[in-house]
């Protein structure tokens, strides 16, 4: 039974440590001025279930290889963004789309629309599907939400999903 319960534990110990990892989402520093509230995490398609309670298999449905959480602060705002990577560019502009509010859409960053709300951002540029979340859901506009978002935005590779018209 001891050997058991080591086991599971080893193995616990190491899923948590290969969940590690920061993906596109650099440290706050090298975003323009934020602090790191968290070390950054990451899933797997087998442990996506952990860090969402439901809805995980949406994201896998579509295409789903990763998710990059990291967590910031500026002043007295907290923020969490999460980088979902698909198999590839047009997985990652379904899921956007599917959640994307048309009515709130304006460029953010490198000529991408982003779906703009108080509380939240989303877009999708590349594989990559972008959610940035001010962690208070009653909060106004935030400007530190837009800039953190938009430093991301901008080091992600590829096309935009959706292109601000010109």
């Amino acid at each position: 039974m001891k050997r058991i319960f080591f086991l599971a534990a080893l193995a616990l110990a190491f899923a948590l440590c290969a969940c590690r990892g920061t993906g596109l989402l650099p440290s706050g520093a090298a975003l323009g001025g934020f602090a790191d509230v968290d070390k950054p995490e990451s899933y797997t398609g087998s442990t996506l279930y952990t860090y969402m309670d439901g809805g995980a298999d949406f994201y896998i449905d579509q295409g789903f290889s990763r998710l990059y959480v990291r967590r910031y602060g500026r002043s007295n705002e907290s923020f969490t963004l999460e980088l979902f990577a698909m198999k590839d560019a047009l997985a990652a502009s379904r899921v956007y789309q599917s959640g994307r509010r048309p009515n709130k859409e304006k460029e953010l960053a490198g000529g991408c629309l982003a779906s703009i709300t108080p509380a939240e951002i989303q877009a999708a540029r590349g594989r990559y599907y972008f959610v940035g979340r001010n962690d208070d859901p009653q909060a106004s506009q935030s400007d530190s939400l837009i800039e953190l978002s938009r430093n991301v935005l901008n080091g992600i590779p590829g096309p935009c999903a959706l292109a601000a018209k010109k």
